[in-house]
């Protein structure tokens, strides 16, 4: 049980990682969610629009929230100097790591295939194009899903030096954040402002005295995910507003509404599945996250090989088992990080855990 926090809090937030980062994976299995396949234009675009597009794009949103709830509730008395320390150990280090494992094999590809990858043919060999492919200084990485920690990271920093102001006036700071974060506007200091939004707002509903577990009650969550998904998909029928679009108020509503319902989704499968124990694979989400491009990449040549490739309809198969299937091989994994030299798991998962006792280090 994690300090400060009661024991169904902590379950519901280890479950919550496991299912949100598994429907992350599903935007960046190969060939990804902008090529045409037969869950983009196929016979099953609705699995690819629910599960990718939906799914997939929202859990970011719902990670973002959590984040910023446990910013408020672990982090608020921490100095600013030792939160941005603990956060560049458990979250940059493994990105960087990661980051550069990837433009490694792929820079490999063509001497051992004969084929470029397609993720490095438009990066220079400048300093600035070369650091941005690794660390998304002012630009994407080449690894696209390893860009969304970055504007974690420093979205997480802006949080934590607000909270004073979070504390004095909650309500206040959550509208600055709509408003300073919509569109482009803190580019290139933080790229998705959705992200940082939902951190404030995470950290906000904390301030306000809500729990997870409160909002995750099905009479709270399913009315509130109806109402406010409708309300999105009514507001983008709707003329231009100099409000709603300006600001983006269609999308948030939109990613909001499916929050509560992933939110009600998790508690009713912990409820109706103690057995399982889900949480305690919320270890491994991380791991999982980090290293999915790369094992999709594996996966993907073998399935072209031996199944097919990304119109025929067993392709349907592949794009919804991928990322369980890369969350399998994260336990294992991660269980042989557990006794490995310190430097290794901090490198590959960004904490440390102690196996005799099965406690991460923060």
């Amino acid at each position: 049980m994690r300090v400060g926090m009661p024991s169904e809090e902590s379950r519901l937030i280890e479950t919550l990682r496991v299912f949100c980062v598994i429907a992350m994976m599903w935007v960046h299995v190969n060939p990804g969610l902008s090529s045409p396949s037969a869950v983009t234009s196929g016979d099953y675009t609705l699995v690819g629009a629910v599960f990718g597009n939906t799914l997939g794009r929202v859990s970011v949103a719902l990670l973002s929230f959590v984040s910023g709830y446990l910013i408020w509730h672990r982090s608020r008395t921490v100095p600013l100097p030792q939160f941005a320390a603990t956060r560049f150990r458990s979250v940059l280090v493994p990105m960087l790591v990661w980051s550069a494992l990837f433009i490694l094999f792929a820079v490999l590809k063509e001497p051992l295939t004969g084929v470029m990858a397609q993720k490095i043919e438009g990066i220079d060999l400048d300093a600035a194009s070369l650091a941005n492919a690794w660390a998304g200084i002012t630009g994407p990485t080449a690894n696209l899903s390893l860009f969304f920690l970055r504007d974690l990271f420093v979205g997480s920093l802006i949080l934590r030096a607000a909270l004073p102001f979070v504390a004095r006036a909650p309500i206040a700071v959550a509208a600055v954040a709509l408003v300073a974060a919509s569109g482009q506007t803190l580019e290139p200091l933080i790229f998705r402002g959705p992200i940082l939004q939902f951190l404030v707002f995470g950290a906000v509903a904390a301030r306000l005295g809500y729990t997870l577990t409160g909002i995750a009650r099905p009479l709270v969550a399913l009315p509130l995910g109806y109402l406010m998904s409708v309300a999105s998909l009514a507001a983008y029928s709707l003329p231009a507003s100099p409000l709603l679009h300006p600001l983006n108020l269609p999308a948030l509503a939109m990613r909001a509404g499916v929050s509560f319902l992933v939110l009600a989704f998790t508690r009713a499968t912990m409820a109706g599945s103690r057995r399982l124990a889900l949480h305690r694979l919320g270890r491994h989400a991380y791991l999982a996250y980090l290293m999915h491009v790369p094992l999709f990449g594996v996966l993907w040549v073998l399935w072209r090989s031996l199944v097919g490739g990304p119109l025929e309809p067993s392709y349907a198969i592949f794009f919804l088992a991928g990322p369980v299937v890369a969350f399998a091989v994260a336990v294992p994994v991660g269980l042989a990080l557990d006794r490995a030299p310190r430097v290794l798991q901090i490198a590959l998962r960004g904490r440390i855990v102690r196996p005799e006792r099965l406690k991460p280090e923060d």
